[in-house]
């Protein structure tokens, strides 16, 4: 398996689990937690990918050692 993709699923599988922890540790009734999985999710990987970008953008102007 490529090394991006071993990474990518390694990611969705952790944060699946972070979120939906989360989820059902923050919201009282289970129920009312489970259709929310989905957009928390989303909001989450958003977060993980602009602050990926972030750290990217900083170590090639900071960082960058020619």
């Amino acid at each position: 398996m490529n090394d991006i993709l071993f990474h990518l699923v390694l990611f969705v599988a952790i944060g699946a689990g972070i979120v939906a922890l989360a989820a059902f540790y923050s919201e009282p009734d289970d129920a009312k937690a489970l259709p929310g999985l989905p957009r928390r999710f989303a909001v989450f990987a958003l977060g993980c990918g602009v602050l990926a970008l972030l750290l990217v953008v900083a170590g090639h102007t900071v960082a960058s050692v020619r």
